[in-house]
């Protein structure tokens, strides 16, 4: 197939003539103005009335119908704007063997953008207007092509962009999904930190009553440690905020997975989400926190649930049994 490869300011960059599959592979994504032959399209002018833009190509087929040696319904009809003086040009081919002219040149990788009958590619006034457009390429090739062709869109293949379409479809239908999945856990998350956040200003509010409105719950309770300190020289290691702290350096693991805190009388209990992992060793565990005079042990009637207190911090004396 002879070709000619034409820059914007209608320069000549080179032409040749390759097989089919050849000539795809090396226009790429490059805009391809396929010109027919001139046995397989008419293109003609016609002169029709003042009528509405909508109108227009229901006119210019009425014009044409008397033409036309073929049903209408078998041919694809494409025109261009009506002049003042009323004219329109006008051109039509066989519907099937040019759709199917298409798909073929589609198939072989060209981005077509226009199907151009010879008739109206070639410079005005051309003296051999039969003659098709071969090599060596010369001003004929470099006529002014017209801004409407016979690719019209419903003879466009399901190609090129078609074929991907589908693929196209369910990325974008996978990625809002996505992002409602994404929406819904931070959601979860923010009801979990929400959650976190009202345990902590309980527990605030149990261990210091004194304070009337919690906003920052740790900064305050650090506040009020200091205060105890100060005033009273230091707070007892079973305080919730001494308490908490030491129980944080054991339970390394549980980490962004607390769900709940409760103290009462010298007892901290955490209440864990799931997705933490326990030690293997509970002995090791064990021997952490009585390194830091803690006493660890798991609830044995609800899951996730992990008491703390103090070694010699009866049971009796915390009210639990």
């Amino acid at each position: 197939m002879a070709f000619a490869i034409v820059e914007g300011d209608g320069r000549l960059v080179r032409a040749g003539r390759l097989p089919l599959h050849e000539l795809g592979e090396q226009a790429g994504a490059s805009p391809v103005y396929a010109i027919l032959q001139a046995e397989d399209a008419v293109a003609t002018t016609v002169t029709v009335p003042p009528v509405p833009a909508s109108r227009l190509n229901a006119a210019v087929i009425g014009s044409i119908e008397p033409m036309a040696l073929s049903d209408l319904q078998q041919l694809c009809i494409a025109h261009g704007r009506r002049a003042p003086d009323g004219t329109v040009d006008v051109a039509w081919s066989n519907r099937r063997p040019l759709q199917d002219a298409w798909s073929l040149l589609t198939t072989a990788g060209l981005s077509i953008v226009a199907l151009v009958p010879q008739q109206l590619a070639l410079p005005v006034n051309d003296p051999d207007p039969d003659r098709p457009l071969d090599l060596p390429a010369d001003s004929r090739w470099l006529a002014s092509l017209p801004g409407w062709s016979l690719a019209i869109d419903a003879l466009r293949p399901a190609s090129g962009l078609g074929r991907w379409r589908r693929a196209l479809a369910w990325t974008a239908a996978a990625a809002a999904i996505w992002v409602l999945g994404l929406n819904w856990y931070a959601a979860q998350l923010k009801g979990q930190a929400e959650t976190l956040r009202q345990s902590m200003q309980n527990a605030v509010a149990q261990a210091f009553p004194q304070i009337p409105v919690i906003i920052d719950p740790l900064k305050q309770a650090q506040q009020q440690r200091d205060a105890l300190r100060l005033s009273q020289g230091t707070a007892a290691d079973d305080d919730f905020i001494a308490l908490a702290q030491a129980t944080a350096q054991v339970l390394d693991f549980a980490q962004g997975h607390v769900l709940a805190l409760h103290y009462d009388k010298g007892v901290l209990t955490l209440t864990l989400t799931e997705g933490y992992t326990a030690p293997a060793n509970e002995a090791a565990l064990a021997q952490a926190a009585s390194v830091r005079q803690l006493l660890l042990e798991k609830d044995p009637a609800q899951a996730h649930v992990w008491h703390a207190r103090r070694v010699g911090i009866s049971d009796t004396n915390t009210g639990r049994s």
